[in-house]
């Protein structure tokens, strides 16, 4: 059986090119040889006059390789606030094709997405939001 989990996280500072192809290097290499498939997100966008990033991933596979790095990315230092938006079996994959597609989001480009970005964690982690399908309906518009 297949499983996905969704998370939502606020990156400690702003990636540049170079950062964001170096981790798309280490994540396409780990899931190619452990059979995960998903998707990345990386946002941009002004808090309170601040620019700020965060983090959406779907990963998508066996539940014990898909955990145990979900674990791992918990502890990366890159981000922080690692909020699990969603988690459940999965009958087929939704990214078969990408060992980790990727997509980085300008919130100038993409007005539509604000209150998403803006979203407080309470609201991230009520039952109401982990019912629905908006982080991976977000995910799946790329």
């Amino acid at each position: 059986m297949l499983y996905y989990l969704i998370y939502f996280s606020t990156a400690t500072k702003l990636m540049q090119k170079s950062d964001l192809e170096q981790l798309l290097t280490e994540s396409r290499t780990w899931n190619e040889s452990h059979g995960l498939t998903g998707m990345l997100a990386y946002i941009e966008g002004s808090v309170n006059g601040r620019v700020e990033a965060r983090f959406m991933q779907v990963l998508e596979g066996k539940q014990e390789e898909v955990q145990w790095i979900f674990n791992k990315i918990k502890k990366d230092a890159r981000h922080t606030q690692v909020t699990l938006l969603k988690e459940a079996d999965l009958k087929e994959r939704r990214f078969n094709n990408w060992s980790m597609k990727f997509e980085n989001v300008d919130l100038d480009a993409h007005p539509d997405l604000i209150s998403f970005f803006h979203m407080e964690k309470e609201v991230l982690e009520s039952d109401e939001f982990k019912n629905s399908d908006i982080a991976l309906d977000f995910l799946k518009a790329f």
